[in-house]
């Protein structure tokens, strides 16, 4: 993959759309439709496998899913339809957990937003098991029939929180725990669940999978101070409207005098996906940062009053293995 680098669009970056909602879970569900996958094309990166071709949806796709929601989601914001959000969540299994959370809020879309004829995708089947034999080998998100094209289709998701680094390659976008990284969840998903040709649903019986999708979304954060890169910005795969903010090594004290720890504020397992502003109100604000020690500062992600950054310690207390 060459290292053509393209300069991002503000756009989603910087006047999200989705801070627009009130309410939790319809920001959540809005930063869902709104956020573009983090891929402008699919990486094999195991061509010798010989595994199926997979496809993202573009920018625009998500755009224009978003657009065509926006009535409902003003509606699940200020009625008591939002009640019909809730419910479809939390009784979700492990709600609390950020992948489940996704997989719960995109599945809502689809089967609300077929409903509504909003979407052509009609969901035929979701966490579909895969065995060798009587052992279970994994699962398959999301079968779906696009009846626009008529196809039989897989979409399997991921949310990612990764940090870059120089030359900014797949793998160099690591999450906070380092063994996880983009390169290797794309070449996971696409010698395993991007597999499969025949799947058995409860519903619908045995059906052929026409195509595969790849829905990666989330947030990346660049090193701070990223204007000392100068022109460089992100290579060609990267989409460039992807929400990026900034990380700072824990011990990189020049940089973190830069941040006003005054206003700094340790944020919920759930803010990862959008700020809960009530939270400012009852979370005591930490002491300011005696450069000298900072141990005060734990790894994971933080606000610098409504600004998101990741403070990154290579050894972590906690390390975040449940995003």
């Amino acid at each position: 993959m060459p290292e053509t680098l393209i300069k991002p669009d503000p756009a989603l970056t910087n006047d999200a759309p989705w801070n627009a909602y009130q309410r939790p879970f319809v920001r959540d569900l809005a930063y869902v439709l709104a956020c573009p996958n983090v891929l402008t094309q699919w990486i094999d990166f195991t061509p010798h496998q010989n595994t199926h071709t997979v496809d993202v949806h573009s920018a625009s796709f998500w755009r224009a899913q978003f657009e065509a929601y926006q009535q409902r989601l003003e509606e699940l914001n200020t009625t008591n339809s939002y009640q019909d959000l809730t419910r479809y969540l939390l009784k979700r299994p492990s709600p609390s957990r950020l992948g489940f959370h996704f997989e719960g809020l995109l599945s809502f879309w689809l089967e609300d937003g077929f409903a509504r004829q909003l979407h052509p995708y009609e969901m035929l089947a979701n966490n579909v098991q895969l065995y060798n034999g009587k052992q279970t080998t994994g699962e398959l998100d999301l079968i779906l029939y696009n009846h626009e094209e008529k196809l039989v289709e897989h979409w399997e998701l991921a949310i990612k929180f990764f940090m870059g680094s120089a030359p900014f390659a797949p793998e160099n976008w690591v999450g906070i725990n380092s063994k996880d990284n983009l390169e290797r969840k794309m070449t996971h998903m696409q010698t395993k669940q991007f597999r499969s040709v025949w799947v058995d649903t409860e519903d619908h019986g045995r059906l052929r999978i026409d195509k595969r999708y790849g829905i990666i979304k989330g947030r990346f954060f660049l090193p701070i101070n990223t204007s000392n890169f100068g022109d460089h910005d992100w290579p060609t795969w990267l989409q460039p409207s992807f929400p990026i903010h900034e990380w700072c090594d824990k011990n990189d004290l020049t940089n973190l005098a830069t941040i006003d720890t005054t206003t700094l504020r340790r944020a919920h397992y759930v803010e990862w996906f959008s700020k809960r502003d009530f939270y400012d109100n009852y979370d005591a604000r930490l002491s300011p940062l005696n450069l000298s020690e900072t141990d005060t500062l734990r790894t994971g992600l933080y606000f610098e009053g409504d600004r998101p950054i990741v403070i990154y310690f290579a050894y972590p207390e906690k390390p975040y293995d449940k995003l």
